[in-house]
């Protein structure tokens, strides 16, 4: 395990693919080549399709929440996270807009999220966040002996304001794409959520209709500004 602060110039490696099982390496060599290899293959992601189960542990659930869907990705800011268990919810978040439709309820919502559409890509690995990541958190990576196992990246904050909201996050890595394929954070009250990815398909087509929240007609969307009283 190793610990590190401060900023990487991962594009550095950016024409010989970075690999940070190479031979002669020091801990830290091997660390910057990790980070550079993931911020290049972040870079040449286009679109991102993948099933995911996300789970969920509060002092507010009788027990952990575990939901499965579907996950599409979409650069710069399309994403659509279709549940499927237990209950069907669609969301689509395009650019400062996040719609979500519950299907059993038959309702819908439009937020209005500003910029936290970005924190919310940053934060699942869809786009290019490790460099920003690592201006609030230190980085503790665990390199595997098997070369089939993922990489494990733990991100502690460095400030108190961000302690004061998130306790910890981790990262897992897969070894073969180089890009994160599980994210887990732990709030500072405790609640932990935790979204693993598997069955990725990269840079395929993804019609502009799969960003539709396919409403049926007569569902109103209520409009909710995140902040408003």
């Amino acid at each position: 395990m190793f610990l590190v602060q401060g900023s990487f110039t991962g594009s550095a490696w950016a024409e010989d693919l970075p690999d940070p099982r190479q031979e002669g390496l020091t801990t830290g060599q091997k660390l910057e080549q990790l980070l550079a290899r993931v911020e290049l293959e972040q870079g040449r992601m286009e679109t991102m399709q993948a099933s995911f189960v996300q789970y969920k542990e509060s002092a507010l659930l009788i027990e952990p929440q575990v939901s499965k869907g579907e996950f599409l990705f979409v650069k710069p800011d399309k994403v659509r996270w279709e549940y499927t268990e237990p209950e069907p919810i669609r969301v689509v978040i395009h650019g400062e807009e996040m719609l979500t439709w519950y299907r059993d309820l038959g309702r819908a919502e439009r937020v209005l999220v500003g910029n936290y559409s970005d924190r919310i890509l940053e934060y699942m690995g869809a786009s290019n966040s490790l460099e920003l990541l690592r201006k609030y958190f230190d980085l503790r990576v665990e390199f595997p002996r098997d070369p089939t196992a993922p990489y494990l990246i733990q991100l502690l904050p460095r400030f108190e304001r961000v302690a004061k909201r998130i306790a910890g996050m981790s990262l897992e890595i897969d070894p073969e794409r180089f890009l994160p394929t599980t994210l887990r954070y732990e709030e500072a009250d405790g609640d932990v959520t935790e979204y693993r990815f598997e069955n990725l398909v990269l840079n395929g087509t993804i019609p502009d209709d799969g960003f539709d929240l396919g409403l049926p007609e007569g569902v109103e969307v209520h409009t909710v500004e995140l902040g408003a009283k």
